[in-house]
């Protein structure tokens, strides 16, 4: 499938369904498998409205919330989408996926593992690709972390286009303490064909958040905010055009709305992007750059990044408190075996620091994995050329030489 740019999204799902009936606490999917015809007419206006892509109204399906019935209740969902947009859409509507955070947590506020998250995903996601959705989508991601899970399950389980969407607040945090930058940086290193942000904050707040986004982003930028913050004095649709054609010369370019928004905002929205100059990111560093991404933070490194003296896991984990960014770029890791790995991998929501790891090959792979940001291997790992390929093309992985 091609994708061009801008491209036009849908708007609101949740705030629209409340207004047509649905009752405070009432799940999204009840409602919609009540009331069939109510979202297929949202559905349709949406598509007259000008939206090139709509979303399956699936928010919030998921094994943690629906148990066993997950599955039957995604694919009939998905069904109810497909069918309109086959008998609106005249063949020119993209479908795609809305997921959303699994409900499932890691250190330290819960006590899942990076497995546990990635099945929490690769369940719904197995679904979606089996139905054929078009596009896979997660959005109002709080966490960076289960972002980059949910894009991983993403891309092994499927070719299609990934938009990632994480939802920060004015000032570009996620709830979890990741800026946008570095949001942007990872997933879209990670391959996600579109990275971004919704929710959260209406368009006249994110002009900021789109400038530093575009500054560090691989992947054209997806953006969807609120109708604004105050929900009972909404943009009208003609405002809400008008901030967003300031987002789309910032460099938004997957681009619509969020709660509170209606098939008039998207319609205004639609009249306005003949006239909109359009930025696209590079995607590359410039020459002789090396970025990296922790967990919370983005750096940019002229050349190769200096190292701190060696530590193995244990020193690192007592010493991690007292590194001086001033000093090293990054800290140098040795690690033996396994559950070193593990016990570093533990550890890091204490930290900010970036990692150059020296290990061996099976090593590698656990910690490139499970790592959220763009790991470091030193020189002296003495990986081939297939293996550094591997890792970096499956987990943005960088190799000092």
């Amino acid at each position: 499938m091609t994708l061009t740019y801008p491209l036009l999204l849908d708007g609101a799902t949740g705030t629209n369904l409340i207004s047509a009936g649905m009752q405070p606490g009432e799940r999204t999917a009840d409602f919609v498998l009540s009331h069939p015809d109510v979202m297929k007419d949202l559905l349709r206006r949406y598509i007259e409205a000008g939206s090139q892509v709509i979303y399956t109204p699936t928010f919030g399906v998921n094994p943690e919330k629906f148990g066993n019935a997950y599955k039957d209740t995604l694919k009939r969902l998905i069904f109810l989408t497909r069918e309109t947009a086959e008998k609106y859409g005249n063949g020119n509507v993209f479908i795609a996926s809305d997921i959303s955070p699994c409900g499932l947590f890691c250190e330290p506020m819960g006590k899942s593992v990076f497995s546990d998250i990635y099945a929490a995903f690769a369940g719904p996601i197995e679904v979606f690709v089996s139905e054929n959705v078009d596009i896979l989508s997660f959005m109002t991601m709080y966490s960076l972390s289960e972002s980059r899970t949910a894009l991983l399950a993403c891309k092994e389980l499927s070719d299609k286009p990934i938009f990632a969407s994480v939802t920060v607040d004015s000032k570009g945090k996620t709830m979890t303490g990741s800026d946008i930058k570095t949001c942007v940086s990872l997933l879209g290193s990670l391959g996600a064909t579109s990275a971004g942000f919704n929710c959260s904050t209406g368009p006249l707040d994110m002009v900021s958040n789109i400038k530093a986004a575009f500054s560090a982003a691989k992947a054209p930028i997806y953006c969807k905010p609120n109708a604004g913050t105050d929900v009972k004095n909404y943009l009208s649709p003609e405002d809400f055009a008008g901030a967003m054609k300031t987002l789309i010369e910032e460099g938004a370019a997957v681009i619509g709305g969020c709660c509170g928004t209606t098939p008039q905002h998207i319609s205004a929205l639609a009249g306005i992007l003949p006239g909109c100059a359009l930025k696209t990111p590079s995607g590359k560093d410039k020459s002789g750059e090396i970025t990296v991404c922790t967990e919370k933070s983005f750096h940019v490194f002229s050349d190769a990044p200096s190292l701190s003296p060696v530590y193995d896991v244990e020193t690192f984990i007592e010493e991690a408190f007292d590194f001086d960014p001033d000093e090293y770029d990054a800290a140098e890791v040795e690690i033996d075996d396994e559950e070193e790995a593990k016990e570093l991998l533990g550890s890091l929501y204490m930290f900010d620091i970036p990692l150059a790891v020296t290990c061996d090959e099976k090593i590698a792979e656990l910690l490139a994995r499970e790592y959220c940001g763009n790991l470091m291997f030193t020189e002296k790992c003495g990986f081939g050329e297939p293996l550094e390929k591997s890792l970096s093309e499956r987990y943005a992985c960088v190799f000092l030489k």
